[in-house]
């Protein structure tokens, strides 16, 4: 590119790639419009004269002149800047003209004086770099004129075009008494709207700084004003009293109120952001529960007490620790556990990112079952965990899920097989345990996400059927449409089971609870399923296919309709009939007024219903629905406490009645410190809170002494009843309780 073309461009490539401003197209068209009319106008006035006197030149310049500037008006529309470059060009060649083909000295200076227009339009159009080029340009036309210089081409004797004089003052009237005037009225107008447009926010602002002001001082929310040195510059009433500083003047260093260091919040970094925003203040724990730039200098900090809670997490932090550990960890193994690996899972899904389950099953595992010991069992895994520390490649994470499985969990880098045959080969290896000499080999099944399953529990299974239908020579199989033949039959046991509910052939079968003087408290109603093709299906088989084909909704409302009819055939029943309650009929934005409408459609009270959920109806914000079950009356209980993943201070925030543990958690008490310690501590704060504590799988007298020591008084299980139907329940124990509590 010349350096004439960079100079004409220099300022287009200087402005920001946005959108030209309309006036400057406006008047760009206004000019070009214009013209484009007095151009053609002198074109046809011009033409018969010309041809009579066969004046060629002055046919050429008019139709080429009246069709540059129709080709620049159409060319408007696609590009703005070299449009208006192109027309100051145009203006120029047209001066340049006029001097060239007028005979006439003092008629061609009016050429010369034409082109002094150029440096308006450019500061107009373009820009104050092009207009001053044009300026500068314009010194050769004012020496032309100054030194009578005559340039003409025509011979000064040649007939010369008897209207020329007429077109050069009404190019030079048109020029410098139409289009220069509206093309500037344009951009003043233009220039008007913005400063009205600019007052308008001017006034905005002002309204809404007194709005804020207002706002700020009268808010529900401790509310300080920060700087960048860690100045409180303003302070809300509410947040002088959090702080303790209603006397002092501001602005106040922070390090006055508080000895914490607080700088880390000023830096913009994610890990500072992951950072705990507290401080202390005297003897309360402040916390910055949000903060809000307000300019560049200035930041809104959200404080509130946080002091109790503080307290709270420090109380529950030992007893979360231990439960996290039986929870998630294996004993034997000292590796993840299959809860863990079932929320790892879940994780990995609610990315939405494809990633590979691979189950790695032990193929000598009768060994480990019948010739190895639980310390050599550690032995073992630990040599396994040990490969994966110190190979740099095998990032993958792993879990001990039973049955001398390991299972994987791989965001796979590369191609699956290549990944699974490593790990099939650094799992191969010789180990001494004890007095035998091991032989550590596995083989491989592999599902992956989405094509093999959506749900955790499906995409488990998967990978167990890839490797409990694998061929026998086969060490690495992946899930394929021989075991999708195997989850077939849970499809038509879905069909069979959601047929069942409409004909009503779920039953209702009742275990009682009990208090430590063996009296009865309550009763749980379970599920039981006979179906026609397929006798007794027991609840570990359809419960598992209603939850994942969503059908458990239905199972819910169908034994709420049983457990209604029940306790109005038999009104002296006075203890409250428990019944199960997923997490998907808790997000059921319907289930409220469904359970409302069954109990009035038989005159139960909602007293009479203790509704039992599971630690995963805890996932989400379901505490509205908690409160309004509450308020209507239901009973609400914990089942099965210990197995999911909800923390301890979590599920007590709801407002619960009774809290049941689940089995695992009652195992070893006797044995391990740790275990007697979570229970005592769960029964310290479940006294404290006016819950009642529930034991689950009481099995035996000895279970029952131990647990009565440690002062839990609330029972079930196989060694008080075992569950059985409605229609078979001695309702001959209830009345003797009723006799003796009266």
């Amino acid at each position: 590119m010349s350096t004439l073309s960079r100079f004409f461009l220099l300022e287009e490539e200087h402005k920001p790639r946005v959108n030209v401003p309309t006036w400057r197209l406006s008047a760009l068209r206004i000019i070009l419009a214009t013209g484009l009319v007095l151009c053609f106008g002198i074109f046809l006035n011009s033409l018969p004269t010309a041809i009579d006197y066969n004046l060629d030149y002055v046919i050429a310049l008019t139709t080429g002149f009246t069709l540059t500037l129709g080709a620049l008006l159409f060319l408007s529309s696609h590009t703005f800047f070299i449009t208006a470059h192109l027309l100051l060009i145009c203006i120029v060649v047209a001066g340049v003209m006029i001097k060239l083909f007028i005979p006439s000295l003092e008629l061609a200076h009016l050429g010369s004086i034409f082109v002094y227009i150029t440096p308006i339009i450019a500061l107009i159009l373009v820009g104050k770099r092009t207009a001053i080029f044009y300026a500068v340009l314009n010194i050769i036309p004012f020496i032309l004129i100054l030194k009578n210089i005559d340039i003409s081409i025509v011979p000064t004797g040649q007939r010369m075009y008897v209207d020329a004089i007429l077109h050069i003052q009404l190019l030079l009237f048109f020029f410098l008494n139409c289009c220069i005037p509206l093309a500037v009225w344009r951009t003043s107008l233009a220039a008007n709207r913005l400063n009205k447009h600019m007052h308008e926010n001017n006034t905005l602002l002002k309204s809404q700084k007194q709005i804020y002001q207002r706002f700020f001082q009268k808010s529900f929310n401790a509310i300080i004003l920060v700087d960048n040195q860690l100045n409180v510059v303003e302070a809300n009433d509410k947040a002088k009293r959090l702080l303790s500083i209603q006397t002092q003047p501001l602005p106040l260093p922070l390090n006055r109120i508080t000895p914490d260091n607080v700088e880390y919040l000023t830096y913009d970094n994610d890990l500072i952001e992951a950072l705990p925003k507290t401080f202390e203040v005297d003897d309360k724990c402040i916390e910055i529960a949000a903060q809000e730039q307000h300019s560049n200098d200035i930041k809104a900090w959200y404080l509130q007490d946080v002091s109790d809670q503080q307290q709270l997490q420090q109380d529950l932090l030992t007893l979360d620790v231990a439960h996290q550990q039986a929870k998630y960890f294996d004993k034997a193994t000292n590796l993840p556990n299959k809860t863990w690996l079932l929320e790892q899972l879940q994780a990995h899904i609610d990315r939405g990112k494809p990633f590979a389950l691979l189950i790695a099953d032990n193929l000598n595992k009768h060994v480990l079952d019948y010739m190895i010991d639980g310390e050599q069992h550690r032995t073992l895994y630990a040599r396994i965990n040990q490969l994966v520390e110190q190979d740099a490649e095998l990032i993958d994470q792993i879990a001990y899920i039973g049955a001398g499985r390991i299972a994987i969990l791989v965001e796979a880098k590369g191609p699956l097989k290549d990944i699974a045959n490593r790990w099939h080969k650094q799992l191969d290896f010789w180990i001494k345990l004890g007095q035998h000499q091991f032989h550590s080999k596995y083989a491989i099944g592999i599902a992956t996400y989405p094509e093999h399953g959506y749900i955790a529990e499906r995409l488990l299974k998967s990978a167990l059927q890839a490797c409990e239908l694998r061929a026998p020579n086969q060490m690495i199989t992946v899930f394929d449409q021989l075991t999708r033949r195997q989850t077939l039959a849970r499809h038509e046991m879905a069909l069979l089971l959601e047929k069942s509910i409409e004909l009503g052939e779920l039953q209702l079968h009742l275990q009682s609870k009990h208090d430590i003087q063996k009296n009865i408290i309550g009763y749980e109603a379970l599920a039981r399923w006979h179906n026609s093709l397929l006798g007794w299906v027991p609840p570990s088989q359809f419960i598992p296919i209603a939850e994942e084909f969503g059908l458990v909704s239905h199972v819910t409302r169908t034994m709420l309709d049983k457990v209604c009819q029940f306790i109005t055939a038999n009104p002296e029943i006075n203890v409250p009939v428990a019944i199960n309650i997923s997490s998907r009929d808790i997000e059921d934005p319907h289930f409220i007024t469904q359970i409302q409408n069954i109990t009035s459609k038989y005159g139960v009270a909602p007293q009479s219903i203790e509704l039992e959920l599971t630690e995963y109806s805890f996932a989400d914000d379901h505490n509205h629905v908690m409160d309004k079950l509450n308020e209507l009356g239901f009973m609400l209980s914990i089942d099965d406490f210990g197995t999911g993943y909800s923390n301890i201070a979590r599920v007590l925030e709801c407002p619960i009645q009774r809290l049941k543990l689940d089995r695992s958690l009652l195992t070893d008490i006797t044995d391990l410190k740790k275990q007697r310690s979570l229970l005592l501590g769960l029964k310290t704060i479940c006294e404290n809170m006016q819950i009642a504590l529930l034991a689950e799988g009481v099995e035996t007298l000895e279970d029952f002494e131990r647990l009565s020591k440690l002062g839990i008084t609330e029972f079930q299980g196989y060694w008080f009843s075992k569950p059985c139907s409605a229609n078979m329940i001695d309702l001959s124990l209830l009345r003797s309780n009723n006799k003796a509590l009266s």
